[in-house]
């Protein structure tokens, strides 16, 4: 929680005309030139934008505009300029020396949202309406162009597969945990976060069908309605069955040693889904962060024979938006699942199979007499 020096405090430490150090949840602690003069605004200021702060972004952006945002103020620090000044041509020239330094046109504009998040939550005005701030950053993107990031492989079924094969069996807890979260998160295409924050009320059994999931909150989710998303089995296949692996991993999870209290049945509902495992193969019950995820599907690109640095997290989300382009699902089915809110970032996975899907110059040669339709 976000607390604000105390009156006597700031009174005891600071002069008229100083700085205040305004703590904040997004972006740490904010060093305002002259904030002692606006204290108890700024306080009062902090207090509603901790709450705010925390709501309308996610542990990633928050991360990601932390990081940012030290580097803003180092560059700053060097040029001995005021990071919170309201300035566009100071926030011109770092952006410039930015792209100088070959950073991608998506990676300054997270540094942008940053600085300016700064100065709102710190009652500075900044304006980068201004002509001369707009043309240098049209100017970068021009130049530059907006390089698309790197993306992590799909874990598409025949990579997924032999990722599978690397953990232990599932008579042990690490490798039936392991299994579940790979299949859970392919099949649910689940971002990291939203993996490792499930919780056991949040899976309800759909006999003959498979289970259901309840993501309570998500990226495109921020106020925690809640969404459901449908795990189908597949009997066909027990060892490539997330209903299979998620009912090996309960067996193990319920005998956790969170769980072996006496607690009330909704204490138990509200434990972790997945939890650390022990290197003596004991069920802890301790949360597991996103980064868990990273690195399990890491090891097992690693295990497997793959080269570990073109996969992450984001490889089980991507592998089932994938492999369902490439089975012919239309967009409404892949944005139910993918639970995407942005059309053109879903119809990214469905176009590359579109591309052959009656792929004219296919009928034209079909016409001719060479390939089959197909």
């Amino acid at each position: 929680m976000t607390v604000a020096p105390t009156l006597s405090d700031r009174a005891s430490i600071a002069q008229p005309g100083q700085a205040l150090v305004l703590p904040t949840v997004l972006l740490g602690p904010l060093r305002v030139p002259g904030g002692v003069d606006r204290a108890a605004e700024l306080a009062a200021l902090a207090a509603r934008a901790a709450t705010y702060a925390t709501q309308a972004r996610g542990p990633g952006t928050r991360r990601a505009y932390r990081a940012a945002w030290r580097q803003f103020c180092q560059w700053c620090a060097s040029l001995g300029r005021e990071p919170l000044a309201g300035d566009p041509d100071t926030i011109a020239m770092y952006l410039v020396r930015r792209a100088d330094d070959g950073r991608a046109v998506s990676t300054l504009r997270v540094g942008l949202a940053a600085i300016r998040a700064a100065h709102h939550l710190a009652g500075i005005p900044l304006d980068l309406r201004q002509p001369a701030f707009s043309m240098v950053l049209e100017g970068i993107t021009r130049s530059r162009g907006r390089r698309p990031k790197r993306q992590a492989t799909p874990a598409v079924p025949d990579l997924l597969r032999p990722l599978l094969a690397t953990r232990p069996g599932a008579d042990q807890p690490l490798g039936a945990r392991d299994r579940a979260m790979l299949l859970l998160g392919f099949a649910g295409a689940l971002r990291r976060a939203e993996l490792v924050a499930l919780r056991l009320a949040d899976v309800t059994a759909v006999p003959g069908r498979g289970f259901l999931l309840t993501i309570g909150r998500s990226k495109t989710d921020q106020q925690g309605r809640g969404e459901p998303v449908a795990i189908a089995a597949n009997p066909a296949d027990r060892d490539f069955c997330p209903e299979t692996a998620l009912q090996a991993w309960l067996a193990h999870r319920h005998q956790g040693a969170d769980l072996c209290a006496d607690l009330p049945a909704a204490d138990r509902d509200a434990r972790p889904l997945f939890c650390a495992v022990s290197k003596s193969g004991r069920v802890t019950g301790e949360a597991l962060s996103d980064k868990a995820v990273v690195r399990l599907v890491k090891q097992a690109a690693t295990d497997a024979g793959f080269d570990a640095t073109h996969f992450a997290g984001h490889s089980l989300r991507a592998g089932l938006a994938t492999a369902a382009g490439n089975a012919g699902a239309g967009l409404p089915a892949l944005m139910r699942q993918t639970r995407h809110r942005s059309t053109a970032v879903a119809l990214g996975y469905l176009r590359p199979a579109e591309l052959w899907t009656q792929n004219v110059s296919r009928l034209v040669f079909a016409a001719a007499g060479g390939v089959e339709e197909g």
